[in-house]
């Protein structure tokens, strides 16, 4: 049974990640690490020990050697030394039958049948490797299984072929002992199998043998239970079941655990142990108690190995998913850390740019203001020459656009660096309006426009909300529609709507704004292409719309009856009380 290694060991879900992924061509049977390298000594030690260890137990009948692991030896030697291995193996066994007193005749048999059963065996689970896409140890012991199936069939035809050319093999009836290989030799492959391929656990097992230490003595326990039981013959229940109920919790302990190579060693010398006091009690492997029992424990054994080899699989899947976690949460860390770094150097650097275009625009302001002044100054004399009226006409209008453009900067930044909102208080609709409208007829490009406003009758203009706020948006709304309308009127509507909303409409004759342009508009540095050579900066519209989004109204803009635009704003402006009304009118 093989098992994996804990999942507390330094890099034991790597090494079960990087077995899924490595080339599919590599044959590791069963699910587990690759089994280490095996010498030419091993080899020939192993196989002929094994053997004559068997024989030497009782376990050999003829040819007929049952569950002896040097099968598994001689199939993994094939597997890692290929055709080198199974010679070796060969070899060891062949040896082993003529200690143990076979004729050479028998010996070679054996020998020969092993051998080409191992060749067998491991050129059916490489090829089979190299099919494979992905690798897990699930794979990997079914692989393992394939290559048992075909070692024990190849054995038992070997010895099919020998019998039926008139050689004896044991004293069992003609074909019994083909046969009766069948079902005895995938029991020596699956234990000896398990303890070859984890081998490479060998350091886990010193690092912590508690897991060893205690599977020992539940093994210890319960082969003493079952001697306990077969010497005090108790009618009822045969020896091989007893002794497949002893071996059930034994496996399903080795089946869940998170290690290999403990599990897989104890369980192949609780194994030969038990199947020695078997034996002792029944007295043949040819007798049916035997037989029955290695068949039952076989397939105990081999269910065993699987569940192990999910189980294992499934611990793997879940280490790496949970290195995967680790990963993308130290990768979220990390870039969040940048990202708040980046974000940290962006705010830094917009506040930097804001107090640097209020520190130019404030100290811009401040000298023109002083131009604009002398040119009115020097305006207001009648005498002026007509050409000189005109070149500081110029420079007055020029002055002045420059100014609304410096003011806008000036809104723009205020707005971006404005940390909370000013109190509501009580206003004046109507006489709001009358002021931005009386402040737009000096506009440079307001000559010629009549400016207007209708309000809705019995509308209470009494109201409470930012009143700041909606003077700005209310000036550049105006202003705007000043500078695109070059003959006509610029109106603004106050009407009401449900609740305590109002809706204010600016409503100009001028040429309009196109479709596509009527959301980008609102955007800062936005403008519309205009066959007026009116220029600005792109930001009145935006400051417009960022004071109405924290007022919490709407804006929007929509063709007029008739041709020209009309720019509206909707916000819920609730009645002052009056006692608020009276106190703002004194402040007034």
């Amino acid at each position: 049974m093989h098992h994996g290694q804990p999942a507390s060991a330094p890099g034991a879900t790597q090494g079960d990640a990087d077995a899924r992924r490595t080339g599919a061509s590599e044959v590791r049977p069963p699910p587990g690490a690759a089994p280490a390298p095996m010498s030419d000594a091993v080899i020939l030690l192993a196989t002929f020990g094994a053997a004559l260890a068997c024989r030497a137990l009782g376990f050999g009948d003829g040819v007929l050697l049952g569950a002896t692991p040097a099968s598994g030896v001689a199939l993994f030697a094939a597997v890692i030394r290929r055709g080198r291995g199974a010679a070796i193996a060969t070899a060891g066994i062949g040896l082993a039958d003529l200690a143990a007193g076979l004729g050479p005749a028998l010996a070679l048999i054996d020998a020969a049948a092993h051998g080409l059963a191992a060749l067998a065996g491991a050129g059916a689970m490489r090829g089979l490797a190299r099919r494979r896409r992905t690798r897990s140890r699930t794979g990997d012991w079914l692989i393992f299984l394939a290559g048992v199936t075909i070692f024990a069939v190849v054995v038992a035809a070997c010895f099919l072929a020998a019998e039926l050319a008139g050689s004896p093999l044991s004293s069992l009836p003609p074909l019994a002992t083909a046969s009766l290989a069948l079902v005895l030799e995938p029991l020596g492959l699956f234990i000896a199998g398990a303890a070859i391929a984890s081998l490479d656990e060998a350091r886990l097992v010193r690092a912590d043998p508690r897991p060893a230490y205690a599977t020992a003595a539940l093994g210890a326990l319960l082969l003493g239970g079952f001697w306990a039981l077969l010497d005090a013959r108790i009618p009822g229940p045969s020896p091989g079941g007893i002794l497949v109920s002893s071996a059930i919790p034994f496996c399903l302990w080795i089946a869940m655990q998170p290690r290999s190579l403990d599990g897989a060693a104890l369980s192949f010398v609780a194994a030969l142990a038990a199947l020695a006091m078997l034996l002792d009690e029944v007295g043949a492997v040819a007798r049916s108690e035997f037989v029955v029992a290695v068949i039952y424990l076989t397939v105990l054994v081999a269910t065993c190995q699987l569940v192990h080899a999910v189980n294992r699989d499934r611990l793997a899947a879940l280490a790496e998913v949970e290195a995967r976690k680790r990963d993308l949460e130290t990768r979220v860390v990390e870039r969040t850390a940048r990202l708040t770094a980046m974000t940290e150097r962006a705010l830094a650097a917009d506040a930097a740019k804001t107090r640097f275009l209020a520190t130019v625009s404030h100290e811009v302001r401040t000298p023109l203001n002083g131009i604009l002044g002398m040119a009115s100054v020097i305006l207001a004399d009648r005498d002026l020459d007509p050409d000189l009226r005109r070149s500081v006409g110029v420079i007055r209008t020029s002055g002045a656009h420059l100014l609304d453009v410096i003011t806008r900067l000036l809104d723009f930044t205020r707005l971006e660096s404005r940390r909370g909102e000013p109190e509501p208080v009580a206003f004046d609709v109507g006489g709001l309006v009358d002021e931005v409208l009386a402040e737009a007829r000096f506009l440079p490009y307001a000559a010629g426009l009549d400016f207007t406003a209708e309000i809705e009758p019995g509308l209470p203009t009494r109201r409470a909300g930012q009143r700041m706020g909606l003077r700005q948006v209310l000036t550049n709304l105006v202003g705007n529609a000043a500078k695109f309308t070059e003959t006509g009127a610029v109106t603004v509507r106050v009407r009401t709507l449900v609740g305590e909303g109002l809706r204010i409409e600016v409503r100009d004759t001028g040429e309009g704004v196109p479709r596509d342009a009527r959301e980008r508009i609102f955007l800062p540095y936005e403008q519309v292409d205009s066959g007026r050579r009116v220029g600005g900066s792109g930001l009145g519209l935006a400051i417009c719309a960022e004071v109405m989004r924290r007022m919490g109204g709407r804006i929007g803009v929509e063709d007029a009856p008739g041709g020209g635009s009309v720019f509206w704003i909707e916000a819920t402006l609730p009645l002052a009380a009056p006692a608020e009304a009276a106190r703002q009118s004194i402040r007034s």
